[in-house]
C-alpha cells in the first residue's frame, strides 16, 4: 500500500466522530441539539457559495471581526502604535475591502491605517470608488480620499509632482495619527518607500519596515470563515479539472484549456488573478510553470494544470493535476507514483507540533532524483517539492522548503492552511506535478481538494 492509500485508510470522518458525550434530555420537549465542535460537523466538508438565510456558511462579520483582532495583536507583539499599509492584500485583510486589480500590488492608489486602540481602521479609497465604500462597508472607522503619494502611481506623476503629494500624503496620516493619540508611538510601514520613510522621520515619526512581517504572522492562522472560503475555492479548481478532463483531446491548444479554466472560476463566482496554466508533452518537464503557448495536445502526452492564483472572496487556490492523453506508460506511471508518495509521506506527518523541517525530510535530496534536469544544489529547486501557506495571497507564513527548512524550521499551528506540492519526470518524455491544499486541524490534516489523486488521469 503507497503512501496515499495509507493515508486515506487512516482518514476518519467528521460523522464517524461521536457528537455528543454527554447526557441528553429524554423528554422530546426538552431536547436541544448540542452545538457541535465545528471540525466534527460533516456538513461543514461541502462548499457553500450562496448565500441564504438558513445557513450561516462564511459569517462574514465574524471573519473580519476576527482579522481585525488578529493585526491588533500583532501591532502589540511588534510594540507599534500603527500599521499603514499600502500592499493591497494587507488593506484587504485589514479592512475587508477590495478595488480593481490593476491597482495591484503596492500601487498607492489607496490605502489602509489601523492604529492598535482603534475600533477600526481607516480606509483611504481611490477616487470616486471611496462613495460606494462608505455606504456598503459600514464596519470601517472611517472612509477618506487617497492622496497618491506612494507606491508606483506616485512615481509615473514625476518627481515634482510626486513631492507635492508625499507632502499631503504624509500631513494626512500624522494628522490621524494624532486623532489616535499614537503619534508618538511606532508606525509600522509594509512598504518600503525611502521617501516616504525620510518624510515621516523628518516629520518626528518613528517608522518600523517589519509591516509586511507583521502582517504575514497576523494573517497565518485562518479562522472558519476564512478556511471556508479557501474550500470553495479548491470547490472551483475540482470544476477546473473537470473540465480539462472533458476538454482535451488530440487538436486541441494548450490556450484553450487555460480559457475554459478562466471560464469555469467566473462562472462558480470566482476570479482569476494573473493565474492559471497547461503545459503538455516534453515541455512540461522540467517544469516551466507556464503554458507553452498554442502547443497543440498530441496522442501520448502528458498534461498537468495548476489552477494558482484563481480566488473566491480574494482567498487563492494552488492546485495541480496531472493528465494523460490516451493510457500512460509504465515509466510515466513510476514518476507519478514517486511523486505521490512524496506528496503523502509530507502530509501524513503534518500535525499542530511538527514544523517544516518534518515536513521537508519526507522529501528527497534533489540532485540524487533530479540530476537529468542539472539539479546540483537546493537552491535550484525552489518551487519544486515545497510547502507554502495561502490565503489571500499564493505564498504567505510558513514555507517548508529543503533549502531552508532542514536548517531553518517553524513551527507548524492548528488553522495553519497550505498547498503542498511535489514532481517528477523524464527528460524528452514529459513530467509529472501533483498538489494538495490542506488545512491543519487539532489532529491532523484536512484535505480541501478533491480532485482523484491517486493515479494519472487518463483521457482516452
Amino acid at each position: 500500500m503507497g503512501r496515499y492509500e495509507d493515508f486515506v485508510e487512516k482518514q476518519i470522518h467528521p460523522s464517524d466522530q461521536p457528537i455528543h458525550s454527554g447526557p441528553l434530555a429524554e423528554n422530546p420537549m426538552a431536547f436541544e441539539h448540542p452545538v457541535l465542535d465545528w471540525e466534527q460537523y460533516a456538513y461543514h466538508e461541502g462548499a457553500q457559495t450562496q448565500a441564504v438565510d438558513w445557513d450561516e456558511n462564511v459569517n462574514y462579520e465574524r471573519m473580519r471581526n476576527y482579522k481585525v483582532e488578529r493585526a491588533r495583536e500583532q501591532l502589540k507583539n511588534y510594540d507599534v502604535g500603527a500599521i499603514l499599509a499600502v500592499n493591497e492584500w494587507n488593506t484587504r485583510y485589514l479592512t475587508s475591502t477590495w478595488t480593481p486589480h490593476w491597482t495591484t500590488p503596492n500601487s498607492g492608489l489607496r490605502y489602509s491605517l489601523f492604529a492598535a486602540n482603534a475600533k477600526g481602521p481607516i480606509m483611504y479609497e481611490q477616487a470616486e470608488i471611496g462613495y460606494h465604500t462608505r455606504q456598503m462597508c459600514p464596519w470601517l472607522d472611517k472612509v477618506k480620499v487617497a492622496i497618491t503619494g506612494t507606491g508606483w502611481s506616485s512615481i509615473i506623476i514625476g518627481p515634482d509632482a510626486q513631492s507635492a503629494q508625499r507632502k499631503k500624503f504624509v500631513t494626512q496620516i500624522i494628522d490621524d495619527l494624532k486623532s489616535y493619540g499614537v503619534e508618538k508611538e511606532v508606525l509600522a510601514l509594509d512598504v518600503a518607500d525611502p521617501g516616504i520613510v525620510a518624510a515621516f522621520e523628518a516629520a518626528g515619526i518613528k517608522v518600523s519596515l517589519r509591516g509586511q512581517e507583521m502582517m504575514f504572522h497576523a494573517r497565518k492562522i485562518k479562522n472558519r470563515d476564512e478556511v471556508e472560503c479557501l474550500r470553495i475555492v479548491s470547490a472551483i479548481g475540482d470544476a477546473q479539472f473537470h473540465a480539462i478532463k472533458e476538454m482535451i483531446k488530440p487538436g486541441v491548444r494548450e490556450n484553450e484549456v487555460v480559457g475554459t479554466m478562466h471560464k469555469v472560476a467566473y462562472d462558480l463566482g470566482g476570479q482569476v488573478y494573473s493565474g492559471n496554466f497547461v503545459t503538455s508533452g516534453a515541455f512540461s518537464w522540467p517544469n516551466p510553470r507556464e503554458t507553452s503557448g498554442n502547443r497543440i495536445l498530441r496522442p501520448g502526452d502528458l498534461v498537468f494544470a495548476d489552477t494558482y492564483n484563481t480566488a473566491y472572496n480574494g482567498y487563492k487556490s494552488c492546485y495541480y493535476r496531472t493528465f494523460s492523453i490516451g493510457k500512460p506508460t509504465p515509466a510515466q506511471k513510476d514518476n507519478y507514483a514517486k511523486a505521490l508518495d512524496w506528496l503523502y509521506a509530507s502530509i501524513d506527518v503534518i500535525k499542530p507540533g511538527m514544523t517544516t523541517k518534518d515536513v521537508a525530510e519526507q522529501w528527497p535530496a534533489s540532485d540524487e532524483v533530479w540530476s537529468d534536469i542539472l539539479i546540483k544544489h537546493e537552491d535550484q529547486t525552489a518551487g519544486s517539492n515545497w510547502m507554502h501557506g495561502i490565503g489571500l495571497t499564493l505564498y504567505e507564513l510558513p514555507l517548508a522548503w529543503r533549502e531552508v527548512s532542514l536548517d531553518h524550521p517553524l513551527p507548524l499551528e492548528k488553522g495553519m492552511t497550505f498547498a503542498i506540492e511535489t514532481q517528477h519526470g523524464t527528460i524528452g518524455h514529459g513530467g509529472v506535478r501533483l498538489e494538495e491544499m490542506i488545512h491543519i486541524t487539532e489532529k491532523g490534516v484536512e484535505v480541501m481538494t478533491k480532485w482523484p489523486i491517486g493515479e494519472i488521469t487518463a483521457v482516452t
